[in-house]
């Protein structure tokens, strides 16, 4: 597992969504190969992959359950700089980095399940 996030909390430590989807390993082969994150727990069942302070679970969905459209926001430091490192992956960008009149600059990746992954900081 990695470290924990930084900060010190005074309760909750961190969340993270835990996704329906039908292949775990190609969830975490997708999120370790184009988003640069790392799996610390996998079975045919259910994984967990982290960045940083953002985690991910995935368990293995019977197909009934709904899976999308999910939409999961994730605060960067540098969204430009993130956005460069999806980039040079080769990583597909399904809503090009920009500017929103939200007060946000972000940027949007489909993961192969159909799950949104925004990507953004506050516009200084």
């Amino acid at each position: 597992m990695p470290q924990k996030p930084s900060s010190t909390p005074t309760q909750f430590i961190q969340g993270a969504p835990v996704l329906p989807v039908r292949s775990v390993d190609l969830s975490v082969d997708f999120f370790e190969q184009n988003l640069g994150f790392q799996c610390d727990f996998r079975s045919p069942e259910y994984a967990v992959v982290w960045r940083d302070n953002a985690a991910f679970h995935f368990t293995r969905s019977n197909g009934a359950q709904a899976q999308a459209p999910v939409r999961i926001f994730n605060w960067l430091v540098d969204v430009d700089a993130y956005y460069k490192e999806l980039e040079q992956r080769g990583t597909a960008i399904t809503q090009e980095i920009g500017d929103r009149d939200y007060g946000i600059r972000d940027f949007s990746v489909t993961d192969v399940n159909g799950f949104i992954l925004i990507f953004g900081q506050d516009i200084y």
